[in-house]
């Protein structure tokens, strides 16, 4: 639980036992520990949080050619469109080597999130 970012306290802990102990006969798989057990928690606590329609709906603005990777072209158009932002070459060279992680010389979708969750 702490490792998916949920910090239950010791009474929560005492119920959720009580819970798996009920249901599933003191005993629950991976699939029920996550959609059962975690699912309406973390939902509760990351409410406030962007969602991945949101997400995706950003990446698309980026993604103008929609082929499922920003490109050093389609990051100097969207920074300017966008954002209002005129880089020069060296600037955008730097930010989508930052980003591109697996470095393929694009940004993919995993790896825009992993820049929106690193801010």
């Amino acid at each position: 639980m702490r490792t998916m970012g949920y910090m239950p306290t010791e009474m929560e802990l005492i119920e959720i036992i009580q819970q798996i102990k009920m249901k599933w006969g003191g005993h629950v798989d991976f699939d029920d520990f996550c959609t059962e057990l975690m699912g309406p928690r973390m939902l509760a606590e990351t409410a406030h949080m962007m969602g991945v329609r949101e997400v995706r709906s950003a990446f698309k603005q980026f993604d103008s050619n929609e082929d499922g990777r920003i490109t050093l072209e389609e990051l100097k158009d969207s920074m300017k469109a966008l954002l209002g932002e005129k880089l020069k070459k060296g600037e955008l060279e730097e930010i989508l080597q930052d980003i591109d992680l697996n470095k393929d010389g694009g940004i993919d979708f995993d790896e825009f999130v992993m820049m929106l969750s690193s801010q």
